[in-house]
């Protein structure tokens, strides 16, 4: 595409002089005074903008018509500073058309749409026809790339090496969000680079026309630094973790009670048992037994009924007492946990070692 661009950028020696001058200057092309002398207005002094601007066209101009060949990448620069300085469409002609040759594809058709949109009348229609061309064959050809980086600001770097000539290197600063770019199809190499990390690689064969997207990850896979962190997470200190609840210790006379409890009830069964057999016998021993035996016999069966009920009434009582003490008992805070290591020697059959056991 380079040789069709010889006689659009022919003229940009020219441009440096054509469409920069100020408002003044113009005016002094007009019509003079008596004695030929033009008025004093027509003398006022350009704008400095526009005297800076000039000055970058014409290096601009200088740089691309080079005889040792086009320098792109300086003239791309300073016409770009004219335009910001004077907002010169000869300077967006001139960015464009460098940006075209350094194959910066989507740039170069977003410069010259411009361009032809504002100058497109104005022009002679044999450079019209040229540009336009141009155009229609980079819109055909031109691929889009999306490239993100998980480190914003990082460098990346895209060669494309062609079939013939030098290698093709153009230089992009990455983003999260992502960077889309322009750029002619064929073999690219993308390198993105941030400072104290090894660089990333990507190449990749880009047809005509493609769509492609790819992400650069210097973090993936990188263990979490402190950045994010609370204060007191770390340096030793441990992560806030919920709160324990105090224990409720089961106090020891709830045993012994508990225990007194359940041998008064079972003194009490064993009683109760005795009185039901005890009473057996005296119904038995009814009018066949004397009567001071059978007064004997009845004592007995009270005095075991009565032992009976003692226990069941001991127990009963324990059994209120045990659970008012249960209920009741007090909290106490637990322990705090401690933390030890333990350092114990070990041998193997390969030889010996030390096995490091700690509790947290």
């Amino acid at each position: 595409m380079r040789s069709s661009l010889t006689r659009s950028i022919s003229a940009l020696t020219l441009l440096a002089f054509v469409g920069s001058a100020s408002p003044a200057l113009a005016q002094s092309k007009g019509g003079k005074g008596k004695g030929g002398k033009a008025p004093e207005a027509a003398q006022a002094p350009q704008d400095p903008k526009l005297i800076e601007a000039k000055k970058h066209m014409e290096a601009g101009a200088a740089f691309y018509n080079d005889p040792s060949g086009h320098k792109c990448e300086e003239a791309y620069r300073e016409f770009k500073t004219a335009y910001d300085l004077s907002g010169s469409m000869n300077a967006l002609k001139g960015m464009g058309l460098c940006a075209m040759e350094l194959e910066r594809d989507g740039e170069a058709i977003n410069l010259l749409d411009k361009f032809l949109e504002a100058r497109g009348d104005q022009l002679d229609p044999a450079d019209k026809q040229q540009i336009e061309t141009d155009l229609k064959a980079l819109k055909a050809a031109v691929a889009w790339v999306t490239l993100r980086v998980d480190r914003p600001g990082a460098t990346i770097i895209d060669t494309r090496t062609p079939a013939r000539g030098y290698p093709i290197t153009n230089r992009y600063i990455g983003s999260a969000t992502g960077t889309k770019i322009g750029i002619h199809p064929g073999q690219h190499e993308f390198r993105a680079m941030v400072e104290g990390e090894p660089e990333q690689v990507w190449r990749v064969e880009i047809p005509n026309g493609g769509k492609l997207s790819h992400e650069f990850e210097f973090d993936k896979g990188k263990p979490v630094t402190a950045e994010g962190f609370k204060e007191g997470d770390l340096m030793g200190d441990k992560p806030d973790q919920p709160e324990e609840k105090p224990s409720r210790p089961v106090p020891v006379s709830v045993y012994v009670l508990g225990g007194l409890t359940a041998a008064a009830a079972i003194g009490g069964g064993i009683a109760g048992g005795l009185a039901l057999g005890k009473k057996a016998d005296y119904d038995a021993a009814q009018g066949t037994r004397p009567r001071a035996e059978l007064e004997e016999m009845k004592s007995g069966v009270e005095t075991t009924n009565l032992a009976a009920d003692i226990c069941f009434g001991a127990a009963a009582v324990g059994a209120v007492v045990t659970v008012v003490l249960l209920v009741t008992r007090p909290s106490k805070p637990s322990p705090p946990k401690q933390e030890a290591f333990q350092i114990a020697p070990m041998v193997l059959g390969e030889g010996g070692g030390a096995l490091v056991t700690g509790t947290f």
